[in-house]
């Protein structure tokens, strides 16, 4: 009887942590993808580690809340290192963004008429350049492209606010906080035949994680800026497989890759999620 009631146990401890497995990563690291039935508890308990670790680490305010399809950082496994304990890019590790590019900012109070006239530009030009849908719409803050502006350098002046720059030709993005210079990173833009569009936009989708039914593939930290035909191009952090958890494009965040947006590293990206919000500016230099 003993010998029956140890083999059914260790049947149902197989059962149990075949039930849970974990997705290895090249560097190291682990996911998982939550199945139907799966608890925090159980993904834990599978991978040496605990509920509260899992928690901290994908930043579960609620345990009890993951659902099916949800990829897990694994935190505390044995022999696993979790990816996020990997260090963010230092602000202090790259130079800061320039402050003399080929664009204006608009002031309080100017039409586009009015900054036509300043510059010695057409007023179709500046709307052909920029895409603007209404020249009416444009707001303190916006920068615009100006085409033929003389020695196309104009002066964007200190940024005072939070917003968010990134620089197509440079692949680099700058976080500002209260006009503080807090993020200082490599990204990726698009790639030739899907370039990222320069321009001022405003936050306006804020989803973690976000999912690409065209690529079939979930984007961390998503934050949404512009349509794209009826695609929306943002800023995320690594895409990975739904099924297998697998990186996609591992180790090229600096390297014009994307289908349009703006890609980080997780650590990054997970940085600017806490501290954007919806209509926060972003600009996106050429």
């Amino acid at each position: 009887m003993r010998l029956m009631r140890a083999l059914m146990m260790a049947a149902i401890v197989s059962l149990a942590l075949t039930s849970v497995p974990y997705l290895a990563l090249a560097d190291g690291g682990a996911t998982y993808v939550v199945r139907p039935g799966d608890t925090l508890a159980m993904i834990a308990a599978a991978n040496g580690s605990t509920a509260q670790a899992l928690a901290d680490a994908n930043g579960l305010t609620d345990p009890a809340l993951i659902r099916v399809g949800q990829v897990l950082m694994i935190s505390g496994a044995t022999s696993v290192t979790s990816r996020s304990s990997r260090p963010a890019e230092q602000p202090s590790s790259a130079p800061t963004p320039p402050t003399r590019l080929p664009v204006y900012t608009v002031k309080p109070g100017q039409t586009l008429s009015q900054i036509a006239r300043e510059l010695g530009v057409s007023l179709a030009a500046i709307v052909d350049t920029n895409g603007l849908a209404n020249p009416d719409q444009i707001f303190t803050g916006m920068v615009l492209r100006i085409p033929g502006a003389q020695s196309e350098t104009v002066l964007i002046g200190p940024v005072t606010d939070t917003r968010f720059i990134a620089s197509i030709s440079k692949q680099r993005c700058w976080l500002y906080e209260a006009g503080k210079l807090t993020g200082n990173w490599r990204c990726s833009t698009g790639r030739k035949e899907a370039p990222t569009t320069p321009g001022s936009y405003r936050i306006q989708s804020k989803i973690n994680p976000a999912y690409a039914s065209r690529w079939d593939f979930w984007m961390p930290y998503w934050l949404g800026l512009y349509y794209a035909g009826s695609t929306e191009n943002g800023i995320h952090g690594l895409p990975y497989d739904p099924q297998t958890g697998k990186r996609t494009w591992e180790g090229l965040v600096g390297t014009p890759i994307t289908y349009g947006c703006i890609m980080l590293d997780d650590a990054n990206a997970k940085t600017l999620f806490d501290v954007a919000y919806i209509g926060m500016p972003v600009v996106i230099l050429p």
